[in-house]
């Protein structure tokens, strides 16, 4: 029975990820009318042990395999490869932290219409890549027998994105993280509705601290989360709430092309240069554009509160003709230390510090900085 039950999960879990097809492929290189594909799987024992890139030519161009490879590897920087003998055998392949080399086992080589109907064979030097035409390089021609490549996830590039191309940062301090949002859906112009917040801290930040730094400071921007999982999250029109398979996925790297999936908000920490992913559906956080942060707001509605005393140590006042919805204080780190309906807040359990001291109305959000000293 317990055969049978393995053997069912395994065909449900393969054709989960059968559906791949060219219309999922991402990362293309080259011009011209004509598309082959490569896909390269480490069997290294990870859930993204296989990735496909796409290579574009026009008829007549002649690309051979060898050519194929170096087209890849002069676009992207963390993938890299080794021929030997004339070109014809592949020796090792890499990419980020993937790597197998032709020491203990072997690559073996494949061709197929599809990512389901692969066959070996040493296209390597033989002859020219064809329109349309799938090829493979799985490792381990001899553990115990060669394989066929394993359904690919789509390769992002790591130039893609990166921290340069933030123009607003949340949060102060030394270090720098980005964090990616995927909402899994694309807008009507065909880009990811996905969004990127530069957040700034010292020392380290967990994935939580880092999106409580981004609620304090961003009104369009709410999340909540369960069982360190985010349950749900909304940016400006878009949303998305757990239910069943419809989860959250949580993603660490440090580019968009080295997403490595996590099990929950607990077991992420960031570090400068660090990136914190979130995606809703079965892509990895795609190539995003910079979230609209309101870092401040207008003067006017800043004066309508008053918080006294400023430094403080015992109490804090909140002096408003606005009706407050709620009241949340965080850590300079993005850590939710308290939360309130009252204007007059004790704040003596509170270390010495800077907080971010923010204040709901029906009217607007505001976000002010106090000293407990």
């Amino acid at each position: 029975m317990q055969k049978i039950l393995s053997f069912i999960f395994t065909f449900i879990v393969a054709l989960s990820f059968a559906q791949l097809t060219a219309n999922d492929v991402k990362f293309f290189v080259g011009t011209g009318s004509q598309t082959a594909y490569f896909v390269a799987d480490f069997k290294d024992g990870t859930d993204d042990r296989s990735y496909v890139w796409g290579v574009k030519f026009n008829p007549g161009q002649n690309i051979t395999g060898p050519q194929m490879m170096q087209m890849i590897k002069n676009a992207e920087p963390a993938f890299d490869y080794i021929l030997t003998f004339n070109n014809g055998f592949l020796d090792k392949v890499s990419f980020n932290d993937h790597v197998a080399q032709s020491v203990p086992d072997y690559w073996s080589l494949w061709g197929g219409s599809d990512t389901n109907n692969w066959s070996m064979g040493g296209w390597m030097n033989s002859g020219t890549i064809l329109n349309g035409e799938w090829y493979g390089a799985s490792y381990g021609f001899s553990n115990p027998t060669a394989e066929a490549p394993a359904t690919p996830i789509p390769a992002y590039s790591s130039l893609w994105y990166n921290s340069s191309q933030i123009t607003n940062w949340i949060g102060t301090g030394s270090n720098k993280s980005l964090v990616v949002i995927d909402f899994g859906t694309d807008n009507s112009n065909g880009n990811a509705n996905s969004f990127v917040f530069g957040i700034q801290y010292n020392g380290t930040i967990t994935a939580e601290q880092a999106l409580q730094l981004i609620d304090a400071q961003s009104s369009t921007f709410n999340y909540t989360s369960v069982a360190n999982q985010v349950s749900t999250l909304s940016l400006n029109s878009l949303s998305g709430t757990a239910n069943g398979t419809n989860t959250w996925k949580l993603y660490k790297g440090t580019n968009l092309s080295n997403w490595k999936t996590n099990a929950n908000l607990s077991t992420i920490t960031l570090t400068n240069n660090d990136w914190f992913g979130l995606s809703f559906g079965t892509r990895r956080p795609f190539t995003p554009t910079e979230a609209n942060v309101n870092l401040s707001v207008s003067d006017a509605v800043k004066q309508s509160f008053k918080i006294y005393p400023n430094p403080a140590s015992d109490f804090i006042i909140i002096e408003t003709k606005d009706e407050i919805n709620t009241i949340n204080i965080y850590s300079i780190s993005g850590q939710k230390v308290l939360n309130t309906q009252s204007k007059k807040i004790n704040i003596q359990s509170l270390k010495s510090g800077v907080y971010l001291v923010e204040i709901k109305t029906n009217q607007s959000t505001t976000t002010h900085k106090i000293i407990k000293k």
